[in-house]
């Protein structure tokens, strides 16, 4: 993947995320508030807990900030992967936000 590409796909990934924390809104009754600056989106919940994720264009990764870990993902097969443990973006995002909400 070329650094085009990793933008194109990122610009995609970031608008997926926006839409699923409206739907995580929704269906959890909550707050969630994010901000996209460039290449950071901040997701802040009702406790004030926050989760940061970046891309990393150097090494055409993203990464996400929990409160409990930090993980980085590898774009591979169509979607992106956690570097350590091979579970997707998107799996991982469902659990922390339920995580943060609920706490």
């Amino acid at each position: 993947m070329d650094i085009t590409q990793f933008h194109e796909i990122t610009e995609q990934l970031f608008n997926d995320i926006e839409q699923q924390l409206d739907n995580y809104a929704e269906q959890f009754d909550t707050d969630i508030d994010y901000e996209t600056h460039g290449n950071v989106i901040s997701i802040t919940f009702e406790n004030k807990s926050k989760i940061i994720i970046n891309t990393q264009e150097p090494l055409l990764q993203i990464w996400m900030a929990t409160r409990k870990q930090g993980y980085h993902f590898d774009f591979k097969d169509g979607d992106w992967y956690c570097s350590r443990s091979g579970i997707s973006l998107k799996q991982l995002l469902d659990e922390s936000v339920k995580d943060q909400i609920n706490s």
